[in-house]
């Protein structure tokens, strides 16, 4: 299996924890945000209609989609500490940097994660 250099990953650790803060923070935010408008409307969860029920589902989407990148660089974060930290989990070839520098919690080389959205290659 090939590795990447533990001055690398010691690079993404650090851009890592730094995404993890600002992702946090902005998903404390964001749930404030829903939770406020909840009780200033004073419905339920039960009434979801017209744009204020449009616009909290999309909100909640928002929010879903920022915990589940805060669970993947969780993730990256245990494999830095595991030392696999850039090795693609189909291939285990390294993930190239570039990839990395766009998506620093990717789990996957640009071919395998074709693969995983073709449903070619299982993801877990």
């Amino acid at each position: 299996m090939a590795r990447l250099p533990k001055a690398k990953q010691a690079k993404y650790e650090q851009i890592l924890r730094d995404l993890h803060r600002r992702i946090g923070s902005k998903l404390e935010n964001m749930e404030e945000t829903v939770l406020r408008g909840d009780e200033d409307s004073g419905r339920d969860e039960s009434e979801e209609f017209g744009a204020e029920g449009y616009a909290r589902d999309l909100q909640l989407g928002l929010i879903e989609n920022e915990d589940e990148i805060l669970q993947s660089i969780e993730a990256a974060l245990e494999r830095i500490e595991e030392g696999r930290f850039g090795t693609c989990e189909g291939c285990d070839a390294l993930i190239p940097e570039r990839r990395l520098q766009v998506i620093p919690y990717a789990r996957f080389c640009v071919s395998c994660q074709a693969k995983v959205e073709e449903g070619v290659l299982d993801e877990e």
